[in-house]
C-alpha cells in the first residue's frame, strides 16, 4: 500500500502529494490493491454542485466493488489554482495517480510532465466502447501520444429568445437581421463579451468557430498563429457590423463571458453564444420558457463548425501503478456512470446513454441530443500553454477595430507577429 507524505518544498502552497513508489505489476496490484489519489476541481464533500455528488457516488462505488481492492482518494483543488498546483507538484517529483485535465489546459500538463502517455490503453478501450464520440486519432497529440480521455463534452451553441427572435438564426445575415431588430434602449439583441476578463473567453469561444466558418484556422499544425488571414479579417469585421447595426453597443467592452450569461438570464441580452455546460445555470432563469438553442450561425449560409471542449482524465506522471490508474478511468467512463453525469447536467461522451429511459425523461433531452450531433461537426483543440496570453492580446486587437476604427488586418497581423516571434 502506498504511504503518504507532504513535500516540504510544497507545504507553503498547501499541495497534497503522494510518495513515489516502484511500479507494480497487475498481478501484484490484484493481490494487495493500490491506494490511489485523484486530483480534480470538484469537491466530493460538497452537495452544492450536482457534479460533486456524482463524483462521490462513482468513487465510493469503485472503492467498494473493484476486483483489485484499490482505494481512490479524491483531493480537490480550486479550478483557478489547479494547473499551478499540479505543475509545482510535478516539479518536485510528485503528483497524483489520476488527474483531471480540462482540454484547453492539457498541453500545460504535458509540457510540465504532470501526466504520462496512455496510448497503449486508449486505442483498444475506445474501440471496445464503440459509442465514444471521440477517436484515438482526434485525441492524439503532436508527439503521437494520447494523454487523456474526455469524460464530459461541452459545445458552444447560440442561445436566443424564441419569443423575440423570428426563428433560429441560420447564418450571420439572419443573426444580424434578428438581433438588430430585437435591440432596444434596455436590451442588447446579441451579446458578445469583449472584456479581457476570464482570459478573453467571451470572445475566443465565438471567434474561433466563426473564423473556421470562413475557412480559416486559429493556429497551424506547428502552433503558429494564422488567424491574420482573410477569414480572420472577415470575422472581426462581422463583429464590428453587430455594433454598427445596433445589435451590441460599447457596454460589451466591459462584459466577460459570465456577464453575458447573466445578462441573458436576466433578459438584458436577447441572444448569445455560450457553452452547453452553462445550461443548468441558464435554465434557472424565470424567462427560461422562452429560451432556445441552436448551432452557432456561421458565414455564407452555413452553421459554424462546433467549438468543442471537455473535462478529461489522465494518468499522473508519478502514478504508482498506471494499470490501476487506467482501471479507474475505465470505470469512470462506463455507460452507467455516463448516465449519472447526464443527471448532473453534463453532456455525455457516449451516445449509448441516450437510449437510457432515465435520460429520455430529462427535460433537456432534445437539446442534449441536438448538441451531441452538433459536436460531431467540430473537434477538441488542444491549445498551447501560452494560449491565454494570446487570447488577451487578441481581445485588445478586436476592441481596437470595433470601437476605435483600427484596421482589422493591421491589428491581427500585429498580434500574430508578436505571438510567432516571442
Amino acid at each position: 500500500m502506498k504511504l503518504k507524505k507532504v513535500s516540504a518544498a510544497l507545504l507553503a502552497c498547501s499541495v497534497a502529494v503522494g510518495m513515489l513508489g516502484g511500479t507494480q505489476s497487475l498481478t501484484a496490484s490484484a493481490e494487495g490493491g493500490q491506494d490511489m489519489t485523484f486530483w480534480i476541481f470538484l469537491d466530493p464533500n460538497s452537495t452544492e454542485d450536482p457534479r460533486s455528488v456524482v463524483l462521490k457516488e462513482i468513487v465510493d462505488e469503485y472503492n467498494a466493488t473493484n476486483e483489485f481492492g484499490n482505494t481512490v482518494t479524491v483531493e480537490s483543488f480550486n479550478y483557478s489554482e489547479f494547473e499551478a498546483q499540479a505543475i509545482q507538484a510535478a516539479a518536485a517529483g510528485t503528483g497524483p495517480d489520476i488527474i483531471n485535465c480540462f482540454s484547453d489546459q492539457l498541453k500545460q500538463h504535458i509540457d510540465a510532465k504532470t501526466v504520462q502517455p496512455m496510448t497503449a490503453y486508449a486505442g483498444d478501450f475506445i474501440d471496445e466502447m464503440g459509442d465514444y464520440i471521440y477517436t484515438a486519432d482526434k485525441l492524439t497529440q503532436a508527439d503521437g501520444e494520447v494523454y487523456s480521455l474526455p469524460w464530459e463534452s461541452r459545445v458552444t451553441v447560440m442561445w436566443y429568445r424564441s419569443d423575440i427572435y423570428e426563428e433560429a438564426p441560420a447564418d450571420w445575415d439572419s443573426l444580424l437581421e434578428y438581433s438588430s431588430a430585437a435591440s432596444s434602449d434596455l436590451e442588447l439583441g446579441f451579446g458578445l463579451g469583449l472584456s479581457e476578463g476570464g482570459n478573453g473567453a467571451g470572445l475566443i469561444e465565438t471567434f474561433i468557430p466563426w473564423l473556421r466558418s470562413c475557412g480559416g484556422e486559429f493556429l497551424d499544425e506547428d502552433g503558429k498563429a494564422v488567424f491574420n488571414s482573410e477569414a480572420g479579417v472577415k470575422t472581426v469585421e462581422f463583429i464590428k457590423s453587430l455594433v454598427d447595426a445596433g445589435s451590441m453597443d460599447q457596454t460589451v467592452m466591459n462584459m466577460a463571458y459570465d456577464d453575458i450569461v447573466d445578462g441573458f438570464k436576466s433578459g438584458t441580452v436577447l441572444g448569445m453564444n455560450a457553452g452547453t455546460q452553462r445550461a443548468a445555470t441558464i435554465m434557472t432563469s424565470d424567462l427560461s420558457d422562452n429560451f432556445a438553442s441552436c448551432p452557432m450561425p456561421g458565414a455564407d449560409g452555413e452553421e459554424a463548425p462546433a467549438y468543442v471542449a471537455g473535462q478529461t482524465l489522465a494518468i499522473g506522471q508519478y502514478a504508482e501503478d498506471p494499470d490501476m490508474s487506467f482501471d479507474f478511468i475505465k470505470f469512470f467512463l462506463s455507460e452507467e456512470n455516463q448516465v449519472k453525469w447526464v443527471g448532473a447536467n453534463c453532456l455525455p461522451v457516449r451516445t449509448g446513454v441516450y437510449d437510457d429511459e432515465s435520460v429520455k425523461e430529462n427535460s433537456m433531452y432534445d437539446s442534449m441530443t441536438m448538441w451531441s450531433e452538433y459536436a460531431k461537426t467540430g473537434e477538441i483543440t488542444f491549445y498551447p500553454a501560452d494560449y491565454t496570453e494570446l487570447c488577451t492580446n487578441l481581445v485588445r486587437a478586436v476592441q481596437n477595430v470595433v470601437f476605435n476604427g483600427a484596421d482589422a488586418q493591421e491589428e491581427l497581423d500585429s498580434v500574430a507577429e508578436w505571438y510567432n516571434t516571442k
